[in-house]
């Protein structure tokens, strides 16, 4: 079944629409037979509540309706709109009930009549809205309106005038002449409190200004993200109950394309943690400032259109009668289809491309490659058991090595390849393992010639 996330927020307004009519009706009623400019000011405010209640019910309406191809943040600020009509209709009751307030205050004054009923209808009209306000404020938390929330706020500024206006017939009642005006002077007042506070965060939405959510927050949520090396530039904004936040992230240069979406995921994850609904956009960048050579000529020459993969990236610095300058060479991988010439072609453009990224005095050596592609292969492990025993004793020789648990042995074409895993300290400097790596392999290949490839895979006891 389809869900109708506004329908209460839609009835709350309704509801909401319907007592209001009857209370601006009993107003007008109750000012025309007192003249009571508190009891004019309230009737006013209960006629423009019905006009915005109207908007609102509108608004909420048009803000269900979900993005399309000329709204692409949704209709959310239809509420805002609503709200900031609302904000415009109190501001009208403000100019209107402070200059008559003002001009009877000057004037001889104006004969105010006080009968019971009115103090009947005001007392109703405070407890009927504590009810509306109720049933507003309830909606405006669960659906997360800003229209429902003006309109709660609305209610609530009826109360205080509504009371307001009930102790001025009192003191009227009581022989004070002014106080009407005084009591219609204070509606006035507070009218205008509610519109500004209701008008500024209308306003804020519009003008798409950030939310109170602490920016510095965001900032440290996506800095937690594995991969991500440094948080740039955090810009949010907030539509109705919805957050919108675009975040620049920088990561390694030589992060492939699918590592820079991984990472992306990751920022936004984390953002969840934080703040749960937000609508997140990451852009990654490379990191340049803190990159060391290797990884800036490795970077360099994987822009270059046409190039696969890059590895075997060595920089080495020469100094010679007080000058400097780098030596750089690589392996490139391109198409297997790539002739001589583009090849040499694709050469001179990493070349020329790792040159431009260092500056200064660079010689750069490539060696354009073929990108192998997938080849069938068995698995003949259990068949060389006499290899298998040669991997495991030339493994176990290193110092360093504390096992060798699993041997792996596949052919393909005629050539053999090797997987051991081998255990050594968690402790131990990769450059160690490595270079044990390197000794394991040397005598591998010396004593079996068919080995192709060997990859040790070290892993902590």
């Amino acid at each position: 079944m389809e869900s109708h996330p506004q329908r209460g927020a839609e009835r709350a307004a309704r509801l909401a629409l319907a007592i209001t009519a009857v209370l601006a009706v009993a107003k007008i009623v109750a000012w025309v037979s007192t003249s009571s400019l508190a009891i004019l000011s309230q009737a006013l405010d209960s006629v423009l509540d019905v006009v915005a209640l109207a908007l609102v019910l509108v608004a909420v309406r048009i803000a269900a309706r979900p993005a399309d191809t000329t709204h692409h943040y949704g209709h959310a600020k239809a509420e805002n709109v609503a709200a900031l009509v609302q904000t415009i209709f109190l501001g009208a009751v403000v100019a209107g009930v402070a200059a008559e307030a003002v001009r009877r205050l000057l004037s001889d004054g104006q004969d105010v009549n006080a009968p019971g009923y009115a103090f009947v209808l005001l007392g109703g009209s405070i407890l009927v809205d504590a009810v509306r306000g109720v049933v507003l404020g309830r909606a405006a938390r669960i659906e997360r309106s800003d229209a429902l929330r003006a309109g709660a706020l609305n209610v609530a500024t009826d109360i205080s005038t509504a009371t307001i206006a009930l102790l001025s017939l009192v003191f009227t009642r009581a022989g004070f002449e002014d106080a009407d005006a005084i009591g219609g002077l204070l509606v006035a007042v507070a009218v205008a409190i509610a519109a500004y506070r209701l008008g500024r965060r209308s306003v804020d939405v519009l003008m798409d200004r950030a939310p109170t959510v602490p920016v510095e927050e965001i900032e440290a949520a996506a800095a937690r993200a594995r991969g991500v090396a440094e948080t740039r530039r955090v810009r949010v904004r907030g539509t109705g109950d919805k957050m919108f936040a675009d975040i620049t992230v920088a990561a390694g240069r030589t992060a492939s394309l699918e590592r820079a979406h991984d990472i992306a995921e990751e920022v936004e994850t984390e953002i969840a943690k934080v703040y749960p609904g937000a609508d997140v956009v990451v852009h990654v960048e490379p990191i340049s400032e803190t990159s060391g050579l290797v990884e800036r000529a490795q970077a360099a020459a994987s822009r270059v259109e046409g190039v696969r993969e890059v590895h075997n990236v060595s920089v080495h610095a020469f100094e010679e009668a007080g000058n400097q300058w780098l030596h750089v060479t690589l392996h490139a991988k391109v198409s297997t289809e790539t002739s001589l010439g583009d090849a040499h072609s694709l050469s001179d453009s990493v070349e020329d491309s790792v040159a431009t990224e260092l500056g200064g005095r660079v010689r750069v050596d490539s060696h354009i490659e073929p990108l192998k592609p997938t080849v069938p292969g068995r698995d003949v492990t259990a068949a060389e058991t006499e290899l298998v025993a040669a991997v495991e004793a030339a493994a176990t020789e290193e110092p360093d090595v504390l096992d060798c648990h699993e041997v792996l042995v596949t052919s393909s074409d005629g050539a053999l390849s090797i997987v051991a895993h081998v255990r050594g300290r968690g402790d131990l400097p990769l450059a160690r393992l490595h270079d044990a790596s390197d000794r394991i392999e040397k005598r591998l290949h010396a004593a079996y010639p068919q080995i192709a490839d060997v990859v040790i895979h070290f892993e902590p006891a």
